[in-house]
């Protein structure tokens, strides 16, 4: 899955393509945070426009049931958007909702920056000590995160696309959103299948991408030799946001075959269920339809 695609390309859907800095640059100020926060024990109301698919939607859900901070989803449709026609500017997902007591809710985009944010918060709030926050947010585990956005998303997307069957079966998480109607989720099962296969090989071909799943391979045994080494997460006994990253592109595609070959041909098993263990995914999740 992978980062940021728009339907055409899936770069603007779902989170495929690297955001570029001037992106970034042009997203909307985050509000600083208040002293109330702070204070009142809580980041606050959490609310994430996502694709289930989307490695990037998934790296701050795992972030979120990882610190058991509540929030609730809502699945974009990838073809309409409807969701975030409130976005008139950003157009991606994920996009975050984040409220603080009587405050009107502050609209913050891309990925890198809600997590920033939310880590800000639970930092203020003392969900986690300042020290363990440090070692959370250590120049190692952003160098990691990066990779996973840059590097795992990206090698991910022609993993799940290799046929139209593939890309079908991936974009099957659509027929469990219980607000899509029956049209919505056929019509963006086809055509978001259809989007993706296509797209798969100019994806391939602009990052030089020869052959996808020995790609992938490669920069598992990357993540595991040097990243997490001969300790049980990156972090060392506790995960910290490189662990997190890569786990959270990994649970995005779980639901599909290139996920169950990963498993079955790289040592990475082992890493994912301990992690499993820890985020709990879903755990922290508030339902809203």
């Amino acid at each position: 899955m992978l980062r940021r695609l728009p339907i055409k390309s899936m770069a603007a859907a779902g989170g495929l393509v690297v955001v570029s800095k001037v992106e970034r640059a042009l997203a909307p100020p985050v509000k600083p945070l208040s002293c109330i926060a702070a204070a009142a024990g809580t980041v606050g109301s959490v609310r994430l426009y996502q694709y289930e698919i989307c490695p990037f939607c998934n790296k701050v859900k795992a972030m979120l049931d990882l610190f058991k901070v509540p929030y609730e989803t809502v699945d974009v449709n990838p073809l309409s958007k409807k969701e975030i026609k409130f976005s008139a500017d950003y157009r991606k997902v994920p996009i975050m909702m984040l409220g603080q007591g009587g405050e009107e809710a502050t609209q913050v985009n891309d990925s890198p920056l809600i997590a920033s944010q939310l880590l800000d918060r639970i930092e203020a709030a003392r969900i986690l000590p300042s020290a363990d926050m440090a070692n959370f947010r250590s120049p190692s585990a952003l160098e990691w995160a990066r990779w996973s956005d840059e590097k795992l998303a990206v090698l991910l997307f022609p993993n799940i696309t290799r046929s139209f069957s593939e890309s079908f079966q991936a974009f099957g998480y659509v027929m469990e959103v219980p607000h899509f109607s029956w049209t919505d989720k056929i019509s963006n099962q086809v055509v978001g299948a259809f989007a993706m296969w296509m797209a798969q090989g100019k994806i391939k071909k602009k990052y030089s991408i020869d052959d996808e799943r020995a790609a992938v391979r490669g920069a598992i045994a990357h993540w595991l030799s040097e990243g997490v080494a001969d300790r049980p997460f990156a972090g060392g006994e506790q995960p910290n946001f490189g662990d997190v990253c890569v786990f959270g592109c990994l649970k995005a595609i779980d639901r599909t075959d290139a996920y169950r070959e990963i498993m079955a041909e790289t040592a990475i098993g082992p890493w994912f269920e301990r992690m499993a263990s820890v985020v709990k995914p879903g755990n922290a999740r508030t339902l809203r339809q």
